[in-house]
């Protein structure tokens, strides 16, 4: 074999092996959670447990805060994470008015806060705003994982 097919083999499987370590997913599971002070700076927390990414979370507002007892955490504010997908429910809600022009709500993680979100930005930006409607039908979860 010449150094020129040398070389190219050296390269090649150089390529495939460095190509190989980087599609390699790694499955886990974990809590993210988010604790904020009163300036509404937010810091997060990760652990295998919620009560444990809770804690971390709050461990590093009350370190980095400038007013560490205002630190608050919530349940509401974690979420897990599945093979890096979020499992947290995320709706969407559907408003039509007379003209069928279609007003899409932003993301909540209840499905009644989608809706009135939907009514109340066809109400808003309609221009036969006193027509809006929301079928609950016309609502989805965006996040429907099989698990």
């Amino acid at each position: 074999m010449t150094n020129t097919g040398r070389i190219f083999a050296i390269t090649a499987l150089y390529w495939i092996i460095s190509n190989t370590y980087a599609i390699t997913v790694v499955e886990s599971t974990y809590w993210k959670c988010t604790v904020s002070d009163a300036e509404n700076r937010q810091w997060p927390g990760q652990a295998d447990y919620q009560v444990s990414a809770i804690n971390r979370a709050l461990e590093n507002c009350k370190r980095e805060s400038k007013v560490p007892k205002t630190c608050k955490a919530a349940k509401e504010a974690c979420e897990m994470i599945v093979n890096g997908v979020t499992t947290r429910p995320m709706w969407r809600c559907l408003a039509l008015d007379q003209a069928a022009v279609p007003w899409f709500s932003n993301i909540y993680d209840h499905g009644d806060d989608a809706a009135m979100a939907a009514k109340a930005y066809c109400q808003a930006n309609s221009t036969l705003p006193e027509t809006c409607y929301v079928y609950l039908f016309n609502c989805r979860n965006l996040n429907i994982r099989n698990f």
